[in-house]
């Protein structure tokens, strides 16, 4: 390695008493020494240099920062902690370039950035070459509708059953989200269903106009099976004023209105559950009934999840609604490993997702 004594010498003056532009031109220096011979540089020299830009970088602008980032984003053995901290900056345009695809990050590293910083930041990681579910599951779960769009998009993303639940509910009321959602290759069949069910008529003739010969059978096929199905009627008006004056004498007391929906779902009656799910999660009553009156159940288990009730008490919900026609065994089992792994937490966000874009839907 070439001088490399005499410019670590130069970055305690510039630390020292130097002007900014001063410190940008070390950096730079530093930057050249290592990216001109990275792939002879090893572990031990790496920390060096490690220890050399993350000093640098704490003392410099913005502007440089960024430029580092992009000359260090490719470098498969780029110094992991500067690596880390720039990927950790709140200024996406320094962290967005070792985000998109530094292979020095760990899915751990990840999680964290994913976790704690802004949408930019989990829409740079979205986009990554490859992306294993536990980071998937953490963008879905806080992703926005760009984020989500981008991660259907990104082929080389894994995404966990859950999380493809997750995404086709959201795509209800989003044409863009359902058309990217529909060209994965890895979208499971009962999941493609549901989302060609919720399209609309210009989304599901867009995607058959597209789709390559081979897939445009096993399409209108699909549409075929939505089109034999006959979506329950409407509960009248006078039927959910007389559910509301019957539950209003439980929603003063949580623990009781939990128990008496589970008493008048196994009695199967409609009015007073939607009514009363509506009560509990505080969700204005046509958009319970909505979730009531389509063929995909996950919508309800989100509700029932988000308000923490029992998975008996979300099972017999489940069987009021539409989607118990559809239902098998191993649907119920499907269901059940969903339950279980989808926290209070995580269903409260995806519901307001979709209330969001419900509203937008609405309003247009």
């Amino acid at each position: 390695m070439s001088r490399p004594a005499s410019i670590f010498g130069e970055v305690e003056s510039a630390l020292r008493d130097a002007s900014g532009e001063r410190r940008v031109e070390v950096l730079r220096r530093v930057t050249d020494l290592f990216v001109g011979q990275s792939e002879q540089i090893t572990q031990e020299q790496s920390e060096v240099f490690d220890g050399v830009l993350n000093r640098l970088i704490k003392n410099i602008e913005d502007r440089a920062i960024a430029e580092l980032s992009a000359r260090m984003a490719p470098l498969a053995n780029a110094p992991v902690g500067t690596v880390r901290a720039l990927a950790k900056h709140d200024n996406i345009e320094i962290s967005g370039p070792v985000l998109a695809c530094s292979e020095r990050l760990t899915d751990g590293d990840l999680i964290e950035i994913a976790k704690t910083k802004d949408q930019a930041h989990l829409a740079s990681i979205a986009g990554r070459t490859r992306l294993n579910v536990v980071i998937t599951d953490v963008l879905v779960d806080r992703g926005s509708a760009d984020v989500a769009n981008r991660l259907a998009q990104n082929s080389g993303a894994s995404i966990s059953n859950t999380g493809m639940a997750k995404l086709v509910m959201r795509s209800d009321g989003d044409d863009r989200l359902t058309e990217s959602l529909a060209l994965r290759a890895d979208i499971p069949p009962h999941h493609y269903q549901n989302l060609l069910s919720q399209a609309t008529d210009a989304v599901r003739e867009k995607l058959l106009q597209s789709a390559p010969p081979e897939r445009q059978q096993a399409i209108k096929n699909v549409l075929l099976r939505i089109s034999t199905y006959i979506a329950p009627r409407a509960v009248p008006r006078e039927q959910y004023r007389e559910a509301q004056r019957i539950i209003s004498a439980f929603n003063q007391d949580t623990e009781l209105l939990k128990a008496k929906v589970f008493e008048f779902a196994v009695k199967k009656r409609m009015p007073e559950v939607v009514v009363g799910l509506s009560t509990l999660s505080a969700m204005p009553l046509d958009q319970m009934d909505r979730l009531f009156c389509v063929p995909n159940a996950f919508g309800l288990l989100a509700v029932c999840r988000s308000v923490m009730l029992d998975w008996e008490s979300a099972r017999a919900i489940v069987k009021v609604s539409a989607a118990v026609e559809a239902l098998q065994l191993s649907d119920e089992n499907e269901m059940a490993a969903q339950y279980n792994t989808l926290s209070p937490a995580s269903a409260q966000r995806l519901l307001r997702f979709w209330q969001a874009r419900q509203k937008v839907t609405k309003a247009a």
